[in-house]
């Protein structure tokens, strides 16, 4: 690989610079294995995953509002890859990474534990069908991935406009002893000044759509 160039807050960053810009998506075959984040950005910090980034928005605010903070995102639609990476770019955000590939392979197998500060999921596939069931994120595969690679006193972010996954979801991490639930709202009803609303998001709402929004926190021991 060739030397990597410096960049402002990423110095050395695990990607070097290629035509047209800075590269911030990490071909799965360059991740190193476990993860070393500061490697992937180039410094130390808190680290938050988006899990299922689609077109990049909600990181393209999150990641500029909080400049110290490290985000690593990952997708499987190539298309979608491509269009958050170039808000990322286009806005400078160097604070930023995302890899294309299936989410539950890459935290078995790449993220270490305690190294997570929060996991951001918005909106996930609810995968409807019940032959389908097996494709969702929220499965119970997910809760031993959590408990391992969560921080103390991380966090777990939630979005859904689909009830009957919220029931889903609120019952499979309800059944976690590590996870307490912070707080439970309906955005649709009571709406957050602070809250990062996609495009998505706001169609949702507009077409009726309940917004159901969930934080839970990693417990720790004594808790």
């Amino acid at each position: 690989m060739d030397k990597a160039i410096k960049a402002p807050q990423c110095d050395p960053p695990l990607r070097p610079a290629e035509k047209g810009g800075w590269d911030l998506e990490i071909p799965i075959g360059d991740l190193p294995k476990p993860l070393d984040f500061p490697r992937v950005f180039g410094r130390t910090g808190p680290v938050e995953m988006e899990v299922g980034s689609g077109s990049g928005l909600f990181l393209a605010t999150e990641a500029a509002n909080r400049p110290d903070t490290n985000f690593f995102a990952v997708e499987r639609d190539g298309a979608e890859v491509r269009r958050a990476k170039d808000k990322w770019r286009r806005r400078g955000l160097l604070n930023v990474r995302i890899v294309k590939c299936d989410a539950h392979y890459l935290l078995e197998e790449f993220v270490p534990d305690n190294s997570i500060d929060s996991y951001i999921i918005l909106y996930s596939d609810p995968w409807p069908k019940k032959r389908h069931h097996k494709r969702r994120f929220f499965q119970p595969r997910l809760l031993p991935t959590l408990e391992r690679t969560l921080k103390p006193g991380g966090t777990v972010r939630i979005k859904t406009d689909v009830t009957v996954y919220y029931e889903v979801i609120r019952e499979l991490l309800g059944g976690a002893p590590f996870l307490r639930l912070e707080h439970d709202r309906r955005l649709d009803r009571e709406p957050d000044p602070d809250d990062v609303q996609t495009n998505y998001q706001r169609k949702a709402i507009e077409q009726g759509h309940p917004i159901h929004a969930m934080l839970y926190k990693r417990t720790t021991s004594g808790e």
